[in-house]
């Protein structure tokens, strides 16, 4: 992900910018409305029955429309405040984001500030002649259609209230995740997996010590790191650079990030050079779902272990969460693990520690697996989630690393079925889960003759 993306996504995330967008929209709405009847004849004005008003009146109707505007504009930020408040501690803290960048609420807030800006511009236009009625001036186009923005607002109030009443609910937020994530896994991940034969000679060098290493001048969570932009700079001056952090690991100030690999012993970057490569870093106080689909499946997870806790004890939404943790992980499934050398014109230039199959896998289902003793319905969906997941992974085209996804795919199935017997008291219960479990059993013996 480029820096300007990485950008872009940050700002979506506040809870300014898209209204500071309506602000100055409202504001040049307000002044070409004014200069449309400044300037020429408002096609409004030959109708002065339905359209027709004095200065005193435009004043009194774009004043009502401002100021109740801005009145609710503040009702929809408290409203905003609580549901942050509620989700934080009902879901996760690690949702709040989620809030935050919702489009819908961005837009009602920005909708009522705008059109408060775009009143208060036409109010100060309108001029009173007094005993002298040709000095009035009345911006009939700008007035009508403040009224039409002032009805606009009403509509977004009332979309706001169910907005926000859809949106607190479990099962969109646990959806709205895992739709975020699902699009993270198809945009990052690679269809194909690509040629990770490394020549010895390079081999070697990247067993010597580096002959330079760039520390990171912060400390944060890493949001972004650009690849392409490092490839560029290991080709301009014939390195080869392995990175030490990668997106949603923690970076510490004056520890590495990137260790950098030269032919010459005596190679050292200038001062200009150390900055571009720290600069393909972007450190935060958070993680996101942009370029870390782990983070995505972390949100889900950590949903669901609070359904699980002694004081929640909310299996449905445990299991809803297993239902799109399984969704998530069959569309990584699908495709192969993301590379970990990077290459230019046939030229290894980037070396990185990507997440596999595996350690997405074990964040998926192991903390799940851990605190769910007991609990038959949640057990018996990891199972389900476990089965479809084996039946996609069966479709894998590279056989290597499809028969170390199958292992652990079983190695989950055993455990799970091993808590089981552990922790269920009732025997009608454990048959339930023993007889899901030996489907799942033979599904997975099934497919894994057929891989040999």
């Amino acid at each position: 992900m480029t820096k300007t993306m990485n950008l872009w996504n940050r700002l979506m995330s506040t809870l300014w910018f898209v209204p500071a967008l309506f602000v100055i929209a409202g504001l040049i709405l307000g002044i070409a409305f004014i200069g449309v009847d400044y300037f020429f004849e408002s096609p409004f004005q030959r109708i002065p029955m339905f359209f027709g008003v004095q200065p005193s009146g435009a004043r009194d109707i774009l004043a009502v429309i401002a100021g109740s505007s801005i009145t609710v504009a503040g009702t929809v930020f408290s409203i905003t405040i609580i549901a942050l408040t509620l989700a934080s501690t009902q879901f996760s803290p690690r949702i709040l984001r989620n809030f935050m960048r919702d489009t819908g609420n961005q837009a009602v807030l920005g909708a009522l500030v705008g059109i408060f800006a775009y009143c208060i511009v036409v109010l100060r236009t309108i001029r009173d002649g007094g005993d002298n009625p040709d000095l009035d001036f009345v911006p009939t186009t700008a007035v009508f259609f403040g009224v039409i923005f002032g009805f606009f607002g009403v509509g977004c109030l009332i979309y706001f209230i169910h907005h926000v009443a859809t949106s607190i609910q479990a099962s969109s937020i646990i959806s709205a995740i895992a739709k975020e994530t699902i699009a993270e896994v198809e945009r990052t991940f690679p269809d194909e997996s690509p040629e990770q034969n490394v020549p010895v000679s390079i081999e070697k060098l990247l067993q010597k010590p580096p002959a330079f290493t760039v520390t990171s001048n912060q400390s944060g969570y890493v949001q972004n790191a650009d690849s392409n932009e490092l490839k560029a700079i290991a080709a301009e001056y014939d390195l080869v650079i392995r990175m030490q952090r990668r997106i949603g690991q923690f970076a510490i100030s004056g520890l590495p990030v990137l260790d950098v690999f030269s032919e010459s012993d005596s190679y050292r970057p200038d001062e200009s050079t150390i900055v571009r490569m720290r600069s393909v870093y972007n450190i935060g106080s958070y993680r996101t779902v942009e370029g870390d689909v782990a983070f995505g499946l972390r949100q889900l997870v950590d949903i669901a272990l609070k359904a699980l806790s002694p004081a929640v004890n909310d299996s449905t939404t445990a299991v809803t969460c297993v239902d799109y943790i399984g969704s998530i992980m069959v569309s990584i499934a699908r495709k192969p693990s993301c590379p970990s050398h990077l290459y230019q014109d046939r030229q290894l230039r980037v070396v990185m520690e990507e997440q596999r199959f595996e350690d997405f896998f074990d964040l998926a289902f192991n903390q799940i697996r851990q605190n769910t003793g007991g609990n038959v319905a949640v057990i018996l969906r990891l199972l389900n989630s476990i089965n479809v997941l084996s039946k996609v992974n069966a479709n894998l085209k590279f056989k290597e690393e499809r028969n170390e996804r199958h292992e652990l795919i079983q190695s989950q199935a055993d455990l799970l079925f091993a808590l089981a017997q552990r922790t269920v008291p009732e025997k009608e219960d454990l048959r339930k889960v023993e007889k899901l479990y030996d489907r799942v059993h033979a599904s997975l013996t099934e497919t894994r003759s057929k891989f040999q």
